[in-house]
């Protein structure tokens, strides 16, 4: 089975396999809750996307997308 990451992904309901890279931008993704096993949701596809995570809104650019698999 291919990963894609989120950035490449359309509006629906997927789990967190990874965050990779290293640095801030990666430790603002995980405080925000997006980290391995989690459930997002794409609400809407674009630049930057809408997602909900633990039942927030959060809006995210598609380069911050790209290191979620």
């Amino acid at each position: 089975m291919s990963q894609i990451t989120l950035s490449h992904a359309g509006p629906g309901t997927f789990r967190c396999i990874e965050v990779t890279g290293e640095g801030e931008p990666v430790v603002r993704l995980k405080r925000m809750g997006i980290c391995s096993g989690r459930q997002i949701s794409i609400l809407q596809a674009g630049d930057p996307m809408i997602l909900r995570v633990i039942g927030a809104r959060i809006g995210l650019s598609r380069e911050l997308a790209a290191t979620v698999v």
